[in-house]
């Protein structure tokens, strides 16, 4: 009888403990989702407000009439002066003004490559009729079998589809937990098998990692679909001027987001090589001791001065002398002379006149066969790695996407890689936009066309006036 009661009171216990994670855990599932989403919305909502709020005028910033702060205040200006720079840009005058500052900023070297890019990822995301990140797909990968969650950018165009024998289309493959980053592929149509889920679902299952099933993501999303008809059929009653303001608001997005952005990483660049380099500049050869304002891009002339004042130098007995002298320091030294050697050879090789380091752009079947990719042509491959392999082998740098930076480098047998007319930058701006960004492609075919066309008639002008002058000829 002791024995029963202990029993059923260590029952009892259990079950109270039981009860209390049970509770803990319902706590957490009701506040965790709730208070990360507020948090981060929260985040980034000072952020807008630490970047935005010291642009506003005094007078007519109301929190300095105000005894308090006001959260939200940047996000309301940036939408305030996005839909007025749409609606002064739909005129007349605010054409010519957007065209003329198109050509300014492609007159920049650096600067109009980026511009160029951004402009047409903003335009085809957010076209109406774009089908960027709109499906999403199931693919097999990294091998046939093996099953991965993507999202279409695009139809593939230009020579990447004139390379491959079946009609491609550009699937994005995410990372998990972070769906920003991952692999551009270009997969046969029959091979892209499309699900029935929204875009929003498939990021859901992507960042669970598989946790969050598809049946389960449907249920969860039951509310907010419903939430979004009621909204979209509401939308209908709306009036009009609720459309145009909507209109101009996406619009001065697109005038000021490709040229906002391309100004904004220029000078991320240049106050972080500023940041770098002032403090080394000694004090009397810095011109903002005599000056009452900085300078920015200081630091970027500096660089490019002791560069080429580096490179004079070298030029000559002494410099090479002393450069020896430097390099025999640094290779008696453990760690360091191992460094010093990889990063003088990568450097060499890259810069050298006949060296095909990031040169070419090759187009090669990854990771699987039918599925393709693109990649950078390194060179070719170590002697120890033609011993292994059966074929001669070339080396690849796939870069993933949107950052090119990362990737894997892999060897591939010659024969199997296809070498693109596109320049590197084309290829960049390929990979980092996500198969959105597409170069233009003339075929050879239509070229030699072109040029024959064109060699035809001149030869046909020929014969005439060849036959002209034997009629003058024969007339005298």
């Amino acid at each position: 009888m002791k024995d029963k009661g202990v029993k059923a009171t260590k029952k009892s216990k259990q079950s109270f403990t039981q009860r209390l994670s049970n509770y803990l855990l319902a706590g957490v599932l009701i506040t965790a989702p709730v208070t990360i989403t507020l948090w981060l919305a929260w985040r980034a909502i000072t952020f807008v407000d630490s970047q935005v709020t010291p642009l506003i005028p005094l007078k007519w910033n109301p929190e300095n009439y105000l005894p308090f702060g006001v959260p939200g205040l940047g996000l309301v200006v940036i939408i305030f002066g996005l839909t007025l720079i749409g609606f002064l840009t739909a005129g007349y005058i605010g054409r010519l003004l957007k065209r003329a500052s198109e050509a300014v900023v492609k007159k920049l070297p650096v600067v109009r490559s980026v511009y160029s890019w951004t402009q047409q990822v903003f335009e085809t995301v957010l076209s109406q009729n774009s089908s960027a990140f709109n499906e999403v797909v199931l693919v097999e990968y990294p091998h046939r079998g093996c099953w991965v969650v993507g999202f279409i950018t695009g139809r593939t165009k230009g020579e990447v589809q004139s390379l491959t024998d079946d009609t491609v289309i550009n699937v994005f493959v995410p990372a998990t937990p972070n769906p920003t980053t991952g692999f551009l592929l270009f997969i046969p149509k029959q091979d892209v098998h499309h699900l029935d889920m929204t875009v929003e679902e498939g990021i859901k299952l992507v960042i669970s990692g598989g946790i969050l099933s598809p049946s389960e993501i449907k249920k969860l999303t039951q509310d907010e679909k419903a939430k979004k008809a009621a909204e979209e059929a509401h939308a209908h009653h709306k009036p009009s001027v609720f459309m145009r303001l909507r209109n101009y608001f996406f619009g001065g997005m697109l005038v000021t987001a490709p040229i906002g952005l391309t100004f904004w990483l220029a000078w991320e660049i240049i106050i972080l090589i500023d940041s770098w380099v002032r403090p080394y500049i000694p004090l009397k050869w810095n011109p903002e001791t005599y000056l009452p304002f900085a300078l920015p891009g200081l630091g970027l002339f500096f660089i490019f001065l002791t560069l080429t004042l580096i490179g004079f130098l070298t030029a000559g007995i002494v410099g090479k002398t002393l450069l020896r002298i430097s390099e025999r320091l640094l290779d008696q030294m453990p760690v360091i002379r191992t460094v010093y050697g990889a990063i003088k050879q990568i450097i060499e090789t890259i810069f050298q006149d006949h060296s095909n380091a990031f040169r070419e752009v090759v187009l090669f079947q990854y990771p699987r066969p039918g599925s393709w990719a693109l990649g950078f042509y390194t060179g070719d491959s170590n002697r120890l790695i033609k011993d292994i392999s059966e074929d001669e082998s070339i080396n690849i740098f796939l870069p993933t996407t949107p950052n090119p930076t990362s990737g894997f480098l892999l060897f591939v047998p010659r024969k199997e890689a296809r070498m693109l007319s596109m320049t590197v930058e084309e290829g960049i701006k390929m990979v980092v936009s996500g198969g959105i960004v597409t170069p233009e492609y003339h075929a050879p075919d239509q070229e030699q066309e072109k040029l024959t066309v064109q060699k035809t008639g001149s030869d046909a002008k020929v014969d005439e006036s060849d036959k002209d002058v034997e009629s003058q000829k024969a007339a005298s």
